[in-house]
């Protein structure tokens, strides 16, 4: 087993050990600026950028050198740079107020770390919406000695790129979750469903309340490859193999890789080397890196493509020298066309199994504590704990688990293998569609003593498009939301994403096995992609101390809530860390309150509606009224229970020919099937006490919704209105409450 490194390391450096002075230092500098850039002959400003450059610049280490990292703050806020994948002590791994203090503003740190592993890895920012906004870079370690027969490779970093700042995509998605998707085209309208012949389909998922399902948030300017949409590498060779380290440098995107040479061949995932995997397109979500091999063809110029997996755009790198040749496009079904039970990989799913999951999943949502489960020896995961859904099959036959697995866990796998020995073993190996993780087979196996002691973690990953929330357990991020463990402890997390996005969940300082089909020769890994309504599950050794991250790598569900401390409750980290990040907007994110508004002017009625929230509270308010003092308004404070229900109290007050009145209310409102949104309210100084309303739109056309609402009162809205901009809409409505049709304009900010 893997012993405690870094305070043996220290021992060795104060004796002044002759093997820690024999280390060689590698030193960089890295500048932080505020800074233009153009790409494609576009000029963008307010990036923010290391070195003059977007990516930052390539960092190149050999294992056994010690890391030595200035990093130079020229920007007027704080900074924190990660590491991401590298083990290292824990005050070097970047994270504010968890690992170290932030660097601030026109202020420097040096980072250094001894480099003890070899591999693809890549640095960003920790703070606020750095990532997005361009602090972002490759690194590369290298064996001792060189590798015999290695061949000719290139570094590529995938990065998603846009002229809004981080900041102002995260406002815009917290005003409304689904606010890209018109823009980029990929709104779930009727229309499309009907010309599309998938009616029925959009039809069963809107009965389980599954609205747009996109598979990706924001609407991206360009996605890029070392910072180009059009990059060319290996222009100076004809044909034969090279090796590629893949790197997903992107805040939110994740990538379907095809190539126009023929089919890739995977040889490392996360800086490990796996056993050589054919495929004709690999899936490489964020914060992921993945070594492969392709072929040269003579007299091409084959492309290498990198598609966003919502369809929206591609990065292209022309491998070779010739003529270009396209790479295929990446297998692609359009959301709206997928069942629940197709998205999760069990299309025979019937409609009342979905529509189940659909309400027991939406209760995984309510806040609760992440508690253990702990065992005096060590038993695998059992198939039911990997596939949840086959609890409710016929399972005869017993489970072994004793002979299941017999684990080595010294997670320090080397991966720079002469590239020759590991291009072709088989002359003929099967060519795969696509990488999964249960294809990914690692070099070495595990080995885990029977009598070692586990931890088991079960919990959901959830989110709420409404207001954009994201969780753990139903809980965001807090300075104190522990995953406590134990030194020397194997430790269990079993994830089950209760949503319809994928969730790439990283871990800082460890590696840890995604526990799949391939039994103790599972994969190593820092990152691991979550698919929608899956579940994973990943084991690690706490062989560290201290405090560390673990959360998803999407920029923006990890800012909003998707995010655990794994603490080392035996060893944990500083005290006065835990005050400072109840100041820091990194940690309090989720507790921030935002501002939504709408305003519509029409010839009938005018109507001011909005909402200040958070990721659990809300305070809402509406007041429409005619051009003859006659006035409806109403306001509350409510609790979001869950991503569909929440509990509200406050008033309402009607004005109807110069009579005024006024009633406190208790309500609570859930979304039904249809996804329409009931109202069940309590007035009692109403002359009808107890209402009942309910509201919904319809999406008809990309630009076009068709709003309405319904309620007991006998009143009666409908208003169809049209997205011209962002902000700008045009709309057209009847209102039964003031008995005319009208005409208008609506504005949102």
């Amino acid at each position: 087993m893997k012993k405690n490194f870094f305070p043996f390391l220290a021992l060795v450096c104060f004796l002044g050990a002759s093997v820690g002075a024999a280390a060689k230092t590698v030193h960089y500098d890295l500048t932080l600026s505020q800074g233009r850039l153009t790409i494609e002959g576009r000029e963008f400003s307010n990036k923010v950028l290391v070195n003059g450059s977007l990516p930052a610049p390539l960092l190149v280490f050999h294992e056994g050198d010690v890391a030595e990292i200035r990093v130079i703050n020229r920007l007027d806020e704080p900074t924190a740079i990660h590491w991401h994948g590298i083990l290292l002590p824990n005050d070097q791994d970047g994270v504010p107020f968890l690992t170290s203090l932030p660097i601030p503003p026109q202020g420097e740190k040096t980072y250094s770390f001894p480099v003890i592993q070899t591999g693809t890895y890549w640095y960003h920012s920790h703070v606020m919406f750095q990532e997005q906004d361009g602090v972002y870079g490759p690194i590369k370690i290298l064996p001792k000695k060189e590798v015999p027969g290695a061949l000719p490779e290139e570094v590529i970093l995938f990065s998603d790129f846009t002229q809004e700042s981080g900041a102002e995509i995260h406002k815009n998605l917290k005003k409304d979750g689904e606010y890209y998707g018109i823009f980029k085209g990929t709104v779930h309208s009727w229309w499309k469903a009907f010309k599309t012949g998938v009616v029925g389909t959009r039809l069963r998922n809107s009965l389980q309340r599954m609205g747009g399902m996109d598979v990706a948030d924001i609407a991206y300017d360009d996605f890029l490859a070392n910072g180009k949409k059009r990059l060319r590498l290996f222009t100076d060779r004809q044909q034969g193999p090279v090796k590629l380290r893949l790197i997903n440098g992107s805040s939110s995107s994740i990538y379907g890789i095809t190539y126009g040479g023929g089919p890739l061949t995977i040889v490392a995932s996360d800086g490990q080397p796996v056993e050589p995997l054919k495929v004709e397109e690999l899936r490489i979500s964020v914060g992921e890196t993945f070594d492969v091999l392709v072929d040269l063809e003579k007299g091409h110029a084959d492309e290498l493509r990198a598609t966003s997996i919502d369809n929206s755009g591609f990065a292209s790198v022309f491998l070779g020298k010739g003529l270009e040749k396209a790479a295929p496009s990446m297998s692609y079904q359009n959301p709206m066309g997928v069942t629940m039970g197709e998205m999760m990989g069990m299309p025979g799913m019937s409609f009342w199994e979905e529509f189940k999951m659909s309400y027991t999943d939406e209760f995984s949502d309510i806040p609760r504590e992440i508690q253990p489960e702990l065992k005096d020896r060590y038993l695998p995961p059992t198939p039911w704990e990997m596939n949840p859904m086959m609890a409710g099959m016929n399972h005869d036959s017993k489970v072994d688990h004793e002979a299941h697995m017999d684990m080595d866990m010294d997670e320090h796998m080397h991966m720079d293998k002469p590239m020759h020995m590991m291009h072709m073993k088989d002359p003929a190996p099967k060519v795969h569609p696509e990488m999964s993780y249960d294809l990914l087979r690692a070099m070495e196996p595990i080995h885990v003593p029977a009598d070692q002691k586990l931890r088991i973690y079960r919990f959901t990953l959830n989110g709420n498009m409404e207001n954009y929330t994201w969780s753990i357990n139903g809980r965001p991020l807090g300075p104190e939301t522990y995953i406590k463990i134990r030194h020397g402890e194997r430790v269990r997390f079993i994830m089950q994403n209760t949503t319809m996005m994928n969730h790439p969940m990283h871990l800082h300082g460890h590696f840890f096995r995604v526990m799949t089909k391939q039994g103790a020769y599972s994969p190593l890994k820092h990152t691991v992609n979550v698919g929608p309504m899956g579940t994973t599950v990943i084991e690690f050794n706490a062989t560290e101390e201290k405090d560390w991250f673990f959360h998803c790598h999407i920029l923006y569900h990890m800012m909003d809530g998707m995010t655990r401390i794994v603490r080392y409750e035996d060893n944990p980290g500083p005290e006065e860390f835990t005050a400072l990040r109840k100041d820091s907007m990194e940690y309090m994110m989720p507790s921030h309150y935002y501002l939504s508004t709408k305003a519509l002017a029409q010839t009938n009625y005018a109507r001011l509606e909005g909402k200040y929230f958070n990721s659990l509270y809300q305070f809402s308010y509406e007041a429409d009224g005619n051009y003859e003092k006659d006035l409806d308004a109403e306001i509350h404070a409510a609790r979001t229970l869950t991503r569909y229900s929440s509990l509200y109290v406050g008033g309402k007050s009607e004005e109807r020919e110069g009579v005024f009145d006024f009633s406190p209310a208790l309500g609570f409102t859930w979304v039904l099937p249809l996804e329409i949104e009931m109202d069940v309210k309590y007035q009692p100084l109403m002359d009808h006490p107890f209402e009942l309303e309910l509201e919904n739109s319809l999406q008809l056309a990309e630009r076009l919704l068709l709003n309405y609402k319904w309620s007991t009162e006998k009143r009666f809205l409908t208003e169809l209105e049209y997205r011209k901009t962002k902000n700008l809409s045009f709309v057209g409505s009847y209102s039964e409450t003031y008995r005319q049709w009208g005409l208008g304009l609506g504005y949102t900010y």
